[in-house]
């Protein structure tokens, strides 16, 4: 379950500051090969060149993921050619995302104190910009920024982070930790130890004085080694199944939850936490307490109840949305202006006035027109087209429909527990505004999403990346069914 959230937030996330970018300041042109580990298991590898010019240093980056979903293969590339500045500023990049043969190009290009996005995709085609202000620089080659500054112990720096694939501006944080003696590559080698906190992950990587990143890891269990590209590139002959890579991202319990889909109230404690301001209230989910666990962790009592089974009043459809309308948008993965959707979405609530009643009438479609299988997609467009897929494509489709009949949608991010894997797994619904917000489950078929739904945020962007603090570390202690 929301398996391009685990792959194209965390991995994506943690490969965002993997680039072992050879060659020491001043940057010279280099060609680097690493490959990815999830937990110990090869999944893939990165590519990084870098070809450096007279008025411009291009970089070219690569991140190759093998998974497959019984016989199908579930390959996903992210590819990138940034061009920057002397300085390192951004002047263009061009990002594509693969995802089992489906596509999505991002263009950007700085013009003034503005950043022209252009985003492509099935069904989708928009131009917009975002302030970009000096000083913010790409993710995907933040560490010649690192580099530049130079290996001082305790040298410590933030930078503003434009994350490519999200067009969100966040700071990441660095630190030069230490000294340290590693073996790589059957020798000793003195590398200098680097940690980086960003969204609320932290990845540490060792590197020698010339700026060669030899290894990085996270506590999500995402490792990157410094390898040749014979060795970075050989992938055996077993890709890693989707099924593995999720369990290895299950939440365990020590006692399995009985019937969890009908379970109306649920205590538990969250430990690992973030911050104490990490996990969301709303009517459905308390939080009853947090302590302070280490530095820079808590523990979070929760308190979750099942959503009630109908809304206090009823509201009419299309719902008079006010403060709420930027829910009933389109965006890149949800194609709410697209004919299909649109047709679609008027036939399934042809003369129902009940903005609730059209919800559930939606909701159901999606679960009985879309096969629960371990693929995943990029949109609402693909995941209509194809008829299959996890959560997120579930999720997508919803709010599509939803708000294109003018129900007002947010995407939820979080954890649910699964009867078949006996702990929780990462998961996606929507949540619709019928006077009130109400969270509804597509995927499973729940009108009332059961008190195993635990949000941990909202939103398709921030909400995902937020995401990143919870995977691999969060722990749960159920106190009461």
């Amino acid at each position: 379950m929301k398996l391009k959230t685990l792959l194209h937030i965390t991995v994506f996330g943690a490969a965002l500051l993997w680039a072992g970018w050879a060659g020491a300041v001043p940057i010279v042109d280099s060609d680097d090969w690493s490959g990815t580990y999830f937990k110990g298991h090869k999944m893939g590898f990165n590519h990084s060149r870098v070809e450096v010019g007279k008025r411009a240093i291009e970089v070219h980056t690569k991140m190759y993921f093998r998974l497959q979903s019984g016989k199908i293969d579930q390959s996903t590339i992210f590819t990138q050619d940034t061009t920057l500045n002397p300085d390192l500023s951004l002047k263009r990049f061009v990002l594509l995302q693969e995802i089992m043969g489906k596509r999505q190009e991002i263009v950007g290009q700085v013009e003034g104190n503005q950043l022209i996005l252009e985003i492509v995709g099935r069904g989708f085609h928009k131009k917009k910009s975002i302030d970009f202000p000096k000083g913010i620089y790409p993710s995907a080659t933040v560490w010649l920024n690192i580099m530049k500054e130079g290996f001082e112990i305790g040298k410590q720096g933030t930078l503003k982070l434009l994350i490519e694939p999200f067009q969100l501006v966040m700071p990441m944080t660095y630190q030069i930790l230490r000294k340290e003696t590693i073996q790589h590559d059957g020798r000793n080698v003195d590398t200098f130890v680097v940690q980086q906190k960003f969204a609320g992950m932290t990845t540490t990587l060792w590197t020698n004085a010339a700026g060669d990143v030899l290894r990085e890891h996270s506590k999500q269990g995402f490792e990157s080694i410094k390898e040749s590209e014979q060795v970075a590139t050989q992938l055996g002959d077993r890709p890693m199944s989707v099924s593995s890579f999720i369990t290895l991202s299950l939440v365990k319990v020590k006692q399995p939850i009985t019937a969890s889909d009908d379970l109306g109230v649920l205590k538990l404690k969250l430990s690992n936490v973030h911050s104490p301001k990490s996990i969301p209230q709303d009517h459905r989910q308390k939080v009853l307490k947090t302590e302070k666990q280490g530095e820079e962790s808590y523990t979070t009592t929760l308190l979750i109840n099942r959503e009630p089974k109908a809304p206090v009043k009823r509201v009419p459809l299309p719902v008079p949305a006010g403060e709420y309308r930027d829910f009933l948008k389109e965006a890149p993965e949800i194609q709410v202006k697209h004919p299909l959707i649109r047709t679609l979405a008027k036939d399934l609530v042809e003369g129902e006035k009940d903005a609730w009643q059209a919800a559930k009438t939606i909701s159901t479609w999606v679960f009985d027109n879309l096969d629960k299988v371990l693929v995943d997609s990029f949109t609402a467009l693909d995941a209509l087209h194809d008829r299959r897929g996890e959560c997120q494509s579930h999720t997508n489709l919803f709010t599509a429909l939803a708000r294109a009949v003018g129900i007002p949608t947010r995407v939820v991010n979080g954890l649910v527990y699964s009867n078949h894997f006996k702990g929780f797994l990462y998961h996606a619904w929507p949540e619709v505004w019928v006077g009130e917000w109400r969270a509804l489950d597509p995927t499973l078929g729940q009108h009332q999403v059961d008190a195993t739904h635990i949000k941990l945020s909202v939103g398709n962007y921030a909400g995902a990346l937020k995401l990143m603090e919870f995977i691999g570390q969060v722990r749960i202690e159920l106190l009461d069914q």
